[in-house]
């Protein structure tokens, strides 16, 4: 989508675009007011998907957002998901706060607002990061977390609940059976196996290992963001005659002007450094600019082609997780090796 303006706006052309700007107000109408230095552009929130996107808890230095690095500290692994609210909560926020608007503008009551129209809902975004840095932090920020409890497990736990009740009862009047009948009462208690010691010390490692995979996941897609917009060009605001690329450098350029899009020092084995930009039609190896005119553009380097980073990121990803699930499994084993080594000591 092209970024609105107010050259745009005066020639009321309805379309798709996006537009940032910060939290003036909200009116009874469910309006939302969004302002730049010369424009103000009211959004009709109904229907629209409102989204926070939390601070990372690392706080940079004075004119550190100046500096481009994507860098370890700044992927806050930590840092909570990205979180969706009720539009009516808006009123609650601190005027200025900086909001990212996409979606349809159209002609309402006489004036060009952003409204959601059927099956197109709004995307609004609040935001207090760099706008160099909003692309890769929202894909960070939807980063899935430890999924131990999801929709499923209440109706799991209540149906395995009342099957070892079932069993219990059903063996209870037979002496031979009293084993069974022990193991299917301690059975009832499975789910909290993983919290208690000495399985506990392995459910830690279950849940470091499986954020970690987190994190890869979000490198993972973060590698693959600029081929999403491999040939973008002709685009409001960029280089004349650019087109945006992820080309292989034969050399780093100076690390002062060019971020990075991975927290990566250098390059995988047989890689090169790629550069995500704006590049002449001229094939000359520069970019035009390392600044993107869309801040969901990514520009900055790459420690590889990025499918080969990406595949990178996702292998690691997966050893994790599977590491994760054993670990998990171990400890359950061993909590439950215990409580059956109980039973039978007590007969």
């Amino acid at each position: 989508m092209p970024l609105l303006d107010y050259g745009m706006l005066r020639q009321n052309i309805n379309g798709e675009y996006y537009f940032i700007g910060s939290f003036e107000s909200i009116t009874e109408n469910s309006t939302l007011w969004i302002k730049t230095d010369n424009l103000t552009i009211p959004v009709f929130l109904k229907d629209a998907q409102t989204y926070m996107l939390p601070l990372s808890g690392h706080k940079h230095e004075d004119g550190a957002d100046q500096k481009l690095y994507f860098d370890e500290n700044d992927l806050d692994i930590n840092a909570p998901a990205l979180r969706r609210f009720n539009w009516n909560r808006i009123s609650s926020l601190t005027a200025g706060a900086k909001v990212f608007i996409g979606g349809v503008l159209k002609e309402i009551n006489g004036r060009q607002t952003f409204a959601s129209s059927k099956g197109q809902p709004l995307l609004v975004i609040f935001y207090e990061c760099s706008e160099t840095m909003l692309s890769v932090g929202v894909v960070h920020a939807g980063k899935y977390s430890v999924e131990y409890w999801n929709n499923v497990t209440p109706y799991s736990l209540i149906g395995g609940v009342f099957s070892l009740i079932g069993i219990a009862q059903f063996f209870y009047a037979r002496p031979v059976y009293r084993v069974t009948v022990l193991s299917a009462i301690v059975a009832i208690f499975g789910p909290l196996f993983s919290l208690l010691p000495p399985g506990l010390i392995f459910t830690l490692v279950y849940r470091n290992l499986w954020t970690r995979a987190c994190v890869y996941r979000v490198f993972r897609d973060v590698a693959l963001l600029p081929l999403k917009y491999a040939d973008y060009h002709n685009a409001p605001q960029s280089p004349s005659g650019a087109v945006y690329e992820c080309r292989m450098l034969n050399a780093l350029p100076d690390n002062s002007k060019i971020p990075r899009l991975l927290p990566a020092s250098k390059p995988e084995k047989n890689e090169s450094w790629h550069m995500a930009g704006f590049f002449g039609e001229d094939g000359t190896g520069e970019p035009l600019t390392t600044a993107s005119p869309n801040p969901f553009i990514p520009c900055g380097l790459l420690p590889g082609s990025p499918k080969t980073v990406s595949r990178g990121y996702n292998r690691k990803a997966l050893l994790l997780e599977v590491s994760a699930w054993f670990a998990l499994a171990a400890g359950i084993a061993l909590n439950v090796f215990f409580a059956e080594l109980i039973i039978y000591l007590t007969q």
